[in-house]
């Protein structure tokens, strides 16, 4: 090495570390409060003298202050703050240097649920038996004749949707080498995101209303129909319209379909037009367009989703783990449950239109 390319290592050197004790400053800088890291929460709670880190401890405790019930280690809640995305791209082209930003209650079902994106209403920390008083019926307008005339008094009708807790519950399980690998933490976050995700947006969706379930939109009464024979731009223009006459909010109305269905009219021509299609761009008349395999088979729905409420009683999942499974004792294995107690109301079922067998 000569000592042109001596000075230039040694500077190059000196640059790398300067630029390793700005990133130390910084990070020792930065606010960090207590951290819940799943795969050490599920290995402790596997144990049979439920013994957990302090840092988590710390934040399971914080959760049922704030829920105003008393700890429990057999039955911790878990917050909803601590289920975030963990996954940012790809970690050599940059997702190293990218933070774990904490996402509010409603992000919980944004990664997996495409009713939260397409704009359902979600509200967390319910107690008793909600009640949601709504108009079926409005007042009716007059114009007086003159100054002597006198006006004929109307009254609105209303309704009222009762909202009770329904249980989802799923269990999972998990070996005793994943919960101990670097890489479990992701999984299992994700893992029990999905899990959460996927029961509302069926409930949301198509829940029977029966056994347990809760009265989703495809099944409420009132909502209006389309025929799905040869579904064409007429046909979907046709299911805005009935909407739009509902009075909902016009600039809010979504499509909502399989991925099946989307590939049909992806390479349906609309008629008149020969340069566009029926679905087209991600979009269904000019209006945004989902979709998700927990719509039913060859099924469309429009609509504005702020027109469904979602209600989660409490501030937390309850997570559950069973440490004393003999086959889970024998093959290495920790099952872990979680409960999440929710339900379902179609405030205006007339302001959504379905299309079924679409051909």
């Amino acid at each position: 090495m000569n000592a042109l390319q001596a000075y230039g290592f040694r500077a190059a050197q000196d640059r790398m570390e300067e630029a390793a004790r700005l990133l130390n400053a910084l990070e020792a800088r930065a606010p960090r409060g207590p951290q819940i890291n799943f795969a050490r929460l599920v290995l402790s709670m596997s144990a049979p003298d439920r013994s957990m880190h302090g840092e988590d401890r710390e934040v399971l405790e914080e959760a049922s202050r704030q829920a105003k019930i008393p700890f429990d280690a057999h039955r911790p809640l878990i917050p909803f703050s601590a289920f975030r995305d963990l996954t940012k791209a790809t970690a050599g082209a940059g997702g190293y240097l990218v933070s774990a930003e904490v996402a509010e209650a409603v992000d919980i079902l944004r990664p997996w649920s495409v009713t939260a994106r397409a704009g359902v209403m979600v509200e967390t920390g319910l107690v008793g038996d909600l009640a949601i008083p709504r108009v079926t019926a409005k007042t009716t307008p007059e114009w007086l004749a003159d100054e002597a005339s006198e006006a004929t008094p109307s009254q609105p009708t209303l309704a009222q949707i009762v909202l009770t807790p329904k249980l989802a519950t799923s269990q999972v399980t998990f070996s005793r080498q994943l919960a101990k690998q670097a890489n479990a933490e992701a999984f299992v976050r994700r893992e029990l995101m999905r899990t959460v995700g996927t029961a509302v947006d069926v409930a949301v969706l198509n829940g029977s209303g029966t056994n347990g379930q809760p009265t989703g939109l495809l099944v409420a009464a009132g909502v209006q129909t389309q025929s799905g024979a040869s579904l064409n731009h007429a046909g979907t223009t046709a299911m805005k319209q009935k909407c739009a006459s509902a009075n909902v909010n016009d600039q809010r109305i979504v499509f909502l379909s399989t991925p099946a269905i989307r590939e049909l009219l992806e390479n349906r021509l609309r008629t008149g037009n020969g340069s566009r299609y029926v679905w087209d761009d991600e979009k269904v008349a000019d209006r945004p367009a989902f979709v998700s395999t927990d719509v039913p088979a060859a099924t469309m729905v429009a609509g504005d989703f702020g027109n469904i409420y979602v209600g989660i009683w409490g501030e937390a999942f309850v997570l559950e783990i069973n440490p004393y499974d003999p086959a889970g004792f024998k093959k290495g294995t920790i099952a872990a449950r979680i409960i999440l107690s929710c339900d379902v109301a179609v405030l205006h079922a007339s302001g959504f239109v379905k299309a079924g067998t679409i051909t």
